[in-house]
């Protein structure tokens, strides 16, 4: 990467390093996903290497207000090696720009940062992003084409569920991983952006549950992680429906609990989720039983459009958000490199 500064009047554009930890930090506190349930995503103390966990490498830009000086912005991406289109490659996901709350719809080098993430990820073989369904403004926004900015390629929709404490239904195991490499090999190798390795820091601190067959081959498993040290959600505020539903004993009726207003979210994150056949009663009954074995109040898990998991685990007492799901393109060629089936991991967006 030759890239390192670039001066637009008093703001300058720069790769980040250690000491911007404190100024990034306190960009991702200044915002926070509006609506029903207003919840801010943090990446700690040390948000550069909340970045790194994440994958193999992290190129991340800041915004400095040269005068102020203070970051006003921070946008990149993590690089990590993924399964696209049934072989490993070298793929990066765009961790979406965020700006400071004092300085929103003030900033009009934004074309110009784009394109040097642009140079930042041109050795990658696929790039890819998702943006809440709420963020309607900036869905419009990236989805017209403009001069200088990249081209936004919808590929399909992303729902993320919220399952609650879980109950025991069935015995599971923990921690017994015999099977599983051979399930990412012939299963999990066919879904792009599957990442390869199942170990990278920002899964969490994670457990392994899986239920076997008379012969010992794995039936259904997933990894639970607790990623509280790298990243985690803190639950803002409460509006509209969900002011009164937050009051409600949620989790006697099934659903997940929500937590008090002002307080870090506990949720463990379920990731490389497998059920075989796809049954829908089996996968209620295993990621039942395996969060009731986890003991966190709440866990995530995504899937995308098509996935036959989300239809199964759809049926299930949770409440869920979604996201729209692109492959970012700098260049002309307007034919996506992202094919097939697709298995984006929630744990690491």
């Amino acid at each position: 990467m030759s890239f390192q500064s670039e001066q637009h009047g008093k703001y300058l554009l720069r790769l980040a390093n250690p000491g911007d930890n404190d100024g990034i930090r306190k960009i991702f506190e200044s915002g926070s996903f509006a609506g029903g349930l207003n919840v801010q995503f943090l990446r700690g103390e040390q948000p550069l290497s909340s970045f790194v966990a994440d994958g193999d490498a992290a190129r991340i830009l800041v915004a400095e207000d040269t005068k102020e000086n203070r970051l006003i912005a921070v946008g990149g991406a993590v690089v990590r090696t993924e399964y696209l289109n049934g072989a490993p490659a070298s793929c990066a996901y765009l961790t979406g720009l965020k700006i400071h709350h004092d300085y929103r719809g003030r900033l009009t080098f934004i074309p110009r940062a784009y394109g040097i993430m642009g140079e930042l990820v041109s050795d990658c073989a696929a790039t890819y992003t998702t943006i809440l369904d709420g963020n309607t403004g900036v869905i419009r926004m990236l989805e017209k084409r403009r001069k200088n900015m990249p081209e936004y390629n919808y590929l399909g929709h992303y729902t993320t569920f919220c399952l609650g404490g879980g109950k025991k239904l069935m015995n599971v195991e923990k921690n017994r991983t015999d099977g599983f490499d051979t399930l990412l090999r012939r299963h999990f190798s066919r879904k792009s952006l599957t990442p390869c390795c199942p170990d990278y820091e920002g899964f969490g601190k994670k457990d392994f549950y899986c239920i076997r067959d008379n012969a010992g081959q794995i039936a259904a498993c997933c990894f639970i992680g607790d990623q509280s040290r790298t990243k985690y959600y803190k639950m803002c505020s409460y509006g509209g429906i969900y002011r009164l539903i937050s009051h409600l004993p949620t989790g006697l009726l099934g659903y997940p609990s929500f937590p008090k207003s002002g307080e870090n979210i506990k949720c463990g994150v379920i990731s490389y989720l497998y059920v075989r056949g796809n049954d829908a009663e089996l996968c209620k009954r295993f990621l039942l039983s395996a969060a009731h074995e986890s003991g966190f109040p709440l866990h995530l898990w995504g899937g995308f459009d098509g996935d036959p998991l989300c239809s199964a685990v759809g049926r299930m007492k949770t409440v869920k958000y979604g996201s729209r799901l692109y492959e970012v393109l700098w260049n002309e060629n307007t034919k996506t490199r992202i094919g097939g089936a697709i298995a984006v991991e929630a744990a690491l967006l």
